[in-house]
């Protein structure tokens, strides 16, 4: 388990160093929160946009907020780094098949407060993620399959 403790209690926010593909940054958000009611990985618009050219993710012409990326795409890990820990995505992890085209596991929001990413259920997926209330920290865990 890798124990860090939260920036904000209100929303179980952490404090977010870094998102990158091959090395470089795509993000300017400095706060990240998980979500369990957030299907998709979610950041601010223009972060999103950046990650999604580098994996080879198009917008999508049926909803503008999502990016279609081919199913069978060679894609880069997409590296989280949260207090300190890294956490890899790999294609796998955030390429969804939807049956006749896949999603990519990413969506821009822009959040009216301060620029965030919320960490949904792609990132949940593949970390197992402990709430711990009495000491004001979460934890993760490589989830066994």
């Amino acid at each position: 388990m890798k124990y860090i403790p939260l920036s904000n209690q209100t929303y179980w926010a952490l404090g977010l160093d870094d998102v990158k593909v091959n090395g470089e940054s795509v993000t300017t958000a400095k706060r990240v929160i998980v979500d369990s009611g957030t299907s998709l990985l979610a950041g601010p618009v223009a972060d999103v946009e950046k990650l999604a050219k580098a994996v080879g993710a198009k917008k999508s012409i049926l909803n503008p907020q999502e990016y279609s990326i081919p199913c069978s795409a060679t894609a880069p890990d997409i590296t989280v780094t949260i207090g300190g820990n890294t956490f890899t995505l790999s294609s796998t992890d955030y390429i969804i098949n939807g049956g006749l085209f896949c999603l990519f596991g990413a969506v821009g929001i822009d959040v009216p407060v301060e620029p965030l990413w919320i960490m949904g259920d792609v990132f949940m997926r593949k970390y197992f993620t402990v709430w711990d209330y009495t000491n004001k920290q979460m934890a993760f865990a490589l989830a066994k399959h």
